[in-house]
């Protein structure tokens, strides 16, 4: 498919961008696994760490180029949206098709430079803040279940004329469908992405944002591009400066951060699973407030909350912060104080976490 015109600017500014661009120091490739490597990638720019992104980024390349160019798309959405859309257009422009990268050089040349760019973009999470409140915020548990049922036409509808930006948000989740988007939290519905794009034009989204969206929306079939369009009509989710996330202590493990090794990843998850055992703080925590069929799943939702999605150069303006405060509270089927207690006790935990981390990933390595 040809990438909408709109987008043609953006690959204009990645092909100045990169004939100026400065290669910069060899990038090695790591001896770690594919799982590890994409969350090292994305971990590493949400906190702008180049260096750790473009090796993470070279062994994707290496071992599985089309996971790397849909997980860039997907960071673009997830991690930056409307803080710098110019990085977002970018990255949506050079990823559309080969024949473009080949134009700006390859493969090699131009994710190494979107990572770049990416790790030094102003961010924000709201898009991805939106899209996990409306999967598991108790509030929508009525409406997650009745919109299910409704026409497409009703549900859009509903996106052009509800004042309430969650049911507006799961009005259009619903009519882009949950085929194509899915998820463990909402009924499967076939839906009609098409016309869930046209709804946004018509709701007064600007052409070159809704461009964006659908092209990113193309390669990563995720919410997050149209939840972006959407959030482009409300006031408060960009601030004017920037701040960095309070991060908790890390270590290395070779070349590995600590904070690569997620509940995604197989040694990420062991250690989890021994934190949950070993750690007196976390112990007395969970048996108090989570059953055990659900322990590692709940600690690995907390740690995410701790240390996963710390941003650097966060440009998070009110409604996004009131978007993030809420998933982070209120989402994890929990009452907010042992959520907030929750929290108290990972962040406690870390640095035991950090040394299971090694433990485990020596192991495996050995």
């Amino acid at each position: 498919m040809t990438p909408h015109p709109a987008l043609n600017r953006f690959q204009t500014m990645a092909a100045q961008e990169i004939a100026a661009l400065d290669p910069g120091p060899r990038i090695a490739l790591l001896d770690i696994t594919e799982w590890i490597a994409s969350s090292m990638l994305q971990k590493a720019i949400r906190r702008n760490r180049p260096h750790a992104a473009r090796q993470a980024g070279r062994f994707l390349l290496a071992v599985n180029g089309n996971t790397l160019l849909r997980r860039l798309n997907a960071i673009a959405a997830e991690d930056i949206g409307l803080a710098d859309i110019h990085t977002v257009g970018i990255a949506a422009a050079c990823l559309a098709r080969k024949t473009i990268r080949r134009q700006l050089g390859g493969d090699a040349v131009v994710t190494d430079y979107l990572i770049r760019r990416m790790c030094d973009a102003r961010k924000s999470r709201a898009a991805d803040d939106l899209l996990m409140a409306i999967e598991t915020w108790p509030n929508l548990s009525d409406d997650r279940t009745c919109f299910a049922e409704m026409s497409n036409n009703r549900l859009r509808s509903i996106v052009l004329g509800c004042p309430d930006l969650d049911r507006k948000a799961l009005a259009l989740w619903y009519l882009v469908g949950t085929r194509r988007c899915h998820s463990d939290h909402l009924t499967y519905r076939i839906g009609d992405p098409e016309q869930a794009f046209q709804t946004l034009s018509e709701l007064g989204v600007a052409p070159t944002l809704v461009a964006i969206a659908k092209e990113n929306f193309t390669k990563t079939q995720s919410m997050l591009p149209p939840f972006v369009a959407l959030l482009s009509l409300e006031n408060g989710i960009v601030a004017t400066g920037v701040r960095d996330d309070q991060t908790p202590v890390e270590d290395f493990i070779g070349d590995v951060p600590s904070w690569a090794l997620d509940q995604y990843t197989r040694p990420g998850k062991l250690a989890l699973r021994r934190l949950c055992s070993e750690e007196a703080g976390m112990v007395d925590w969970l048996h108090a407030h989570v059953p055990a069929r659900s322990r590692v799943k709940v600690v690995g939702e907390l740690l995410f909350r701790i240390e996963g999605q710390c941003l650097s150069r966060c440009a998070d303006g009110p409604l996004s912060l009131k978007l993030r405060e809420r998933w982070v509270g209120e989402c994890l089927k929990l009452s907010p104080e042992a959520t907030r207690s929750g929290m108290d006790a990972m962040l406690v935990a870390i640095p035991t976490l950090n040394q299971i981390r090694r433990d485990v990933l020596t192991g495996v390595r050995s």
